[in-house]
Parts: C-alpha cells; sequence; structure tokens
C-alpha cells in the first residue's frame, strides 16, 4: 500500500492534489492578499480618523477614501477569484475520489461484497462522498480565506498597536478549552451520524430489492416498523450532534463580545492616558471583528468538516479494504487461449471450514464437464474458481497449463463467458444487453447472434425490437426471455472457456426448450463447464461429475453414471421422475 493510502481523515484528499500544487499555492497567495486586504481598510479608517477628520487634513481624507475603496475593489476581485478556483479544485478532488472508490470497488473479490450490504456500500458512494463535496465545494474556501483573515487581523492588531493585542488574547485559553472539548464530542457525534444514515441507505435498499417478497408475506407492517426504528435512530444522532454545535458556536461568539468589551475598557482608558488615539482604537475594534467573525465561521464550519472527517473514515475502510483478486508482480497478458482447464488438487474455503477439498479434474481443450449434486456441495465455487472470483488456498487452476494467478485478469476474462442461473440485464436496450460483453460489436453482429439464440422472437414482441428499452434487471421480460438475451450475451462476446451456472434451473418448460437449443449454439466448439441439476442440459457433456460435500463421489458418461446405483442415479431419479421409470 502506498504511503498515502495510509493517511486518515481529511488528510488522505492531499494525493488529489498532485499535479495541481502550484496551482493551489497560486490560490493561497491570492487568498492571503485578499484576507489582509480588510486589515489594510481598517487602518486606512484609523488613518483618516485621525489624520483626516481630526486634523482638518481633506487632502489627506480624499486620500483615504481613495484607497479604502481601492482596497475593496482588489478584495471583491481577489474574493471571488480564490473562491472559483478553490471549488474548482475541490469538485475535481470530489471527482477523483469518487471514481478511485469505484474502480477499488470493483476490483475487490465477490467475497467482500457478499459480507457487505449493498445499502452500506451505496451510503459510501453517496451520502458520504456527498458530505466531502459540500465541504470542498463551500467549506474549503471558507476555511482557507477566513483562516488567513484571522492570521492577518491578529498581525494588524498587534501592529496598530500591541497592548489591545494583548488585552484581546485574554479570551485565548478558554476558547481553545471549548474547541477541543467540540472536537473530541463532535467527532464521535458526526462518526455516528454516518453510521446511522449508512443503517438507513442498507434498509431502504434491502427493502426496494426485496419488495415483491415483502409484500407477497404482508410484510410491509414489519419492514416500516424497522425503517422507522432506523430513522428514529438517525434523528437522535443528528440531534445529539446538532446539539453539541448549538453550544459551541454562541460560546465562540460570546468570547468575540467578551473581547470587544475588554478591548474597549482598556482602549478608553489609554486614551484618557494620552497615549491612544480614537481613530487607533476604532481601528482596533474593527480588526477585533475581523478576528472574531472568521472564527465564529470557522467554528461553524467545523461542524461540517467534522462530518466530512467521519465521512472519509468511512470511505476509507473501502479504499483500504484488501484486494483479494488481482495481478501479482510479473503477471503477463495471456494471448488467445485453447480452452484446456486444469483444477490440480484445489483445496478453497469462505471460512475457517474448506468447502472443496483437493480436487482435481482436467477438461480438454473444446471439451464438455457437468458438475451436479445437491445445493451447497461446492459445485459453483468451483465454478467461481475457474473465472478466478476467487483463488485457491491450495492447488492450482491452469488454463491451457498456466496458474491463473500469474495472468493478467483482464486479459483472461475477455475469453470467460459467464451464464447465471438469474441473469441480470442493466437499463437500456434489448441490442445493448447483447453487446455487453463486447461494445465495439456491429449492428449486424448482435442482430445475427439474436438470430443464432432466438432472441429475434423476443424483440419481436415489441415496436421497437432490439431497440426496446429495458428496465433494470429485465422488468417486463419473463426469466426464459431475460435468459435467451443473456446466452445471446455470450455468443456475442464469443468466449474460449464458458461456464452455465444453473443457466436453466428457474425456467417453465417451452422456454426450456427454446434455451436448450440456444446451448447447442452457444456451447459449440467452445470448453464449457456445465453446473445443472436438469438432465436435458448435463447429458450433453463429455464427461458428469458429482460432486458431494466439496468431493468428487462420482464421475462419468451420463449411460455409465446411470447404469450404476450410485448418487448420480439418485440425483437423477430426484430430479426427472421420468428417469425411475426408464433404468428399470
Amino acid at each position: 500500500m502506498q504511503p498515502e493510502a495510509r493517511r486518515s481523515g481529511l488528510s488522505r484528499l492531499w494525493p488529489y492534489t498532485a499535479g495541481r500544487r502550484r496551482r493551489l499555492a497560486l490560490i493561497m497567495l491570492l487568498a492571503a492578499v485578499s484576507a489582509a486586504a480588510p486589515v489594510a481598510g481598517w487602518t486606512i479608517v484609523g488613518d483618516a480618523i485621525d489624520n483626516g477628520i481630526r486634523a482638518s487634513d481633506p487632502a489627506r481624507l480624499r486620500l483615504d477614501v481613495a484607497a479604502y475603496i481601492a482596497v475593496g475593489v482588489a478584495a471583491w476581485a481577489l474574493g471571488t477569484t480564490t473562491w472559483i478556483m478553490l471549488a474548482g479544485m475541490g469538485q475535481r478532488a470530489v471527482l477523483d475520489l469518487r471514481r478511485d472508490l469505484f474502480d477499488h470497488l470493483t476490483s475487490l473479490s465477490l467475497r467482500y461484497f457478499s459480507q457487505q450490504k449493498a445499502g452500506w456500500i451505496i451510503a459510501r458512494l453517496t451520502s458520504d462522498v456527498d458530505a466531502l463535496s459540500d465541504v470542498l465545494n463551500q467549506g474549503l474556501t471558507t476555511l482557507v480565506v477566513n483562516s488567513l483573515t484571522l492570521v492577518a487581523a491578529v498581525g494588524g492588531l498587534f501592529l496598530l498597536d500591541w497592548r489591545l493585542g494583548l488585552v484581546a488574547l485574554l479570551v485565548l485559553p478558554p476558547g481553545i478549552l471549548v474547541t477541543r472539548w467540540f472536537q473530541r464530542t463532535s467527532h464521535i457525534a458526526f462518526s455516528d451520524v454516518r453510521t446511522r444514515i449508512a443503517a438507513v441507505t442498507a434498509q431502504l435498499a434491502e427493502s426496494v430489492s426485496g419488495m415483491a417478497v415483502v409484500q407477497a408475506f404482508n410484510r410491509e407492517r414489519a419492514f416500516q416498523s424497522e425503517f422507522a426504528e432506523l430513522n428514529e435512530a438517525n434523528r437522535v444522532s443528528n440531534l445529539h450532534a446538532q446539539k453539541l454545535s448549538s453550544f459551541f458556536f454562541p460560546a465562540i461568539e460570546f468570547l468575540g463580545v467578551t473581547a470587544t468589551v475588554f478591548v474597549l475598557f482598556a482602549g478608553a482608558k489609554l486614551i484618557d492616558g494620552g497615549s491612544l488615539r480614537i481613530g487607533t482604537l476604532i481601528a482596533a475594534v474593527g480588526m477585533l471583528q475581523l478576528v472574531f467573525q472568521p472564527l465564529q465561521e470557522l467554528s461553524e464550519l467545523y461542524g461540517q468538516v467534522q462530518a466530512a472527517s467521519a465521512a472519509m473514515g468511512k470511505i476509507s475502510t473501502v479504499l483500504d479494504a484488501d484486494q483479494e483478486i488481482g495481478d501479482r508482480p510479473g503477471a503477463r497478458p495471456i494471448g488467445r487461449i485453447g480452452g484446456r482447464v486444469q483444477l490440480d488438487g484445489v483445496v478453497f474455503a469462505y471460512g475457517e471450514e474448506p468447502v472443496v477439498h483437493d480436487i482435481s479434474i482436467e477438461v480438454p481443450e473444446g471439451g464438455c464437464i457437468a458438475l451436479v449434486g445437491e445445493s451447497g456441495g461446492g459445485k459453483s465455487t468451483m465454478a467461481k474458481l475457474i473465472a478466478r472470483f476467487y483463488d485457491p488456498l491450495e492447488g492450482a487452476v491452469r488454463v491451457d497449463g498456466t496458474d491463473l494467478r500469474d495472468v493478467q485478469l483482464r486479459s483472461y476474462r475477455r475469453q470467460l463467458g459467464v451464464v447465471l442461473q438469474d441473469p441480470f440485464l442493466f437499463s437500456g436496450t434489448i441490442a445493448d444487453n447483447i453487446r455487453f460483453g463486447r461494445p465495439e460489436a456491429r449492428d449486424e453482429e448482435v442482430e445475427a447472434a439474436a438470430r443464432a439464440i432466438g432472441v429475434d422472437r423476443v424483440a419481436a414482441r415489441f415496436e421497437e425490437g432490439l431497440q426496446h428499452v429495458v428496465r433494470e434487471g429485465g422488468a417486463g421480460l419473463s426469466a426464459g426471455e431475460r435468459q435467451l438475451i443473456s446466452i445471446a450475451r455470450a455468443l456475442l462476446a464469443d468466449p474460449r472457456i464458458l461456464i452455465l451456472d444453473e443457466a436453466t434451473s428457474n425456467i417453465d418448460r417451452p422456454s426450456e426448450i427454446l434455451i436448450e437449443r440456444a446451448f447447442d449454439t452457444l456451447l459449440r466448439g467452445r470448453t464449457s463447464i456445465i453446473i445443472a441439476h436438469r438432465l436435458a442440459t448435463v447429458r450433453r457433456a463429455d464427461e458428469i461429475l458429482v460432486i458431494e460435500k466439496g468431493r468428487i463421489a462420482q464421475r462419468g458418461s451420463e449411460a455409465e453414471l446411470l447404469a450404476t446405483d450410485g448418487p448420480f442415479r439418485r440425483l437423477a431419479e430426484t430430479f426427472d421422475g421420468s428417469l425411475a421409470r426408464r433404468v428399470a
């Protein structure tokens, strides 16, 4: 991990200024000059009172007025430029952070997504990044300009009259104590706010995804109650954070009023003693406002910064998640593969207990094997190892004799096709979904793939044909139609290795016939791994492997396995009642 990746809190945003630090230096210079302008303005006001008005010098007064106007115009121009440039840099940082966060998420293994709720992950990309965006878009400018104004005002006050400067600093110790208290308590409070928001988002995402089940089992009120509890906890957490802020902000404002009273009282004594002029005192009070007005704005910003810091902490948990599956040093791209697949003594576990035990199989180039067995036996896990969604704990998965860990993942996955039990269709046209695995494919190639698989008959139901827009998940299409589109997608991608994972288990009989014909087209000339329960699907395999508790319990052709009284025959009788009569 790079050193920058170990930064914590908002300091983690520093690497996102790389390549723009000269621009940042220019912004800071402009901001410094802009911050000094109001201090100079109050100095001019003091001079105008003492040396213009009280001295009855119209020329000096006109000069001070002209200087004051010039300083005001310069401050406005510099402030506007600083604001625009800082906001631009802030939004660029947010853009880069969101990109890196999404890129990192897409590189994480399936194990990570099985351990985290979808809503929790969505909260990192949405509400947490938005909290950072708010600070960087508006708060960054407030932070920089007001911090520099504060420094300039304190310096100007001491240069104007060091005695008044010392008097103003009497409120500094209690101000530091209040700020430190708020820093500690608010960090905990705002971190809890981010956690509560994530819980609400997670429950909302789960409810929306499973709404059909919720309504089917009449669980609306239970889910409404659960959401209400999470929402109330979020309200209480936010209220606590706001109570802390409601104490801190007025406390800072009160310290400013107190400092002004001290300066006025001390200034009056000094004027009476003849060591201070009235114009200087007025300028000092003005500069004191420049001290506490930025301090008050910074205190108001502080809660926002704490919320952003807590959000960055949550985001960091994603960015710091280990990328289990990736290219090891020295991994090389793999050219067009033949498709010979080997599992050599493979052992794999999701937790402590292995779910795949010392599996060794070989599928020749263009060959086809079927994995059958009861659910939970390890069939899908073996397929995921071949797809390199996971790496084995022991042994190796090889393609054309090369360990998959020694090749670049992208170059391998480009030659891999997967058809799942529940095919996912993305928002877009039917043609877009077919083209998903090969975006550069021409319209004629998409149409040819659709005809070969039978999707053209699906598209014929719609006026727009293949340009019909499907909603996310393929709503409005039957399970069989969605599966046909996913098969056409795999065909167009032209993979060398194909994995069919229970691709017909949720399909009705008429759709199954269409899909089985589509499989004949799809499997031709490709190395194929079929996971299925239905005999119509597995009987096309060159070899069938019966997997029980992560081990190969039986293997052979369909005829050999049916001729033997073993687990395959029992499975066949369970899943196809007609087989028992045929064997008998």
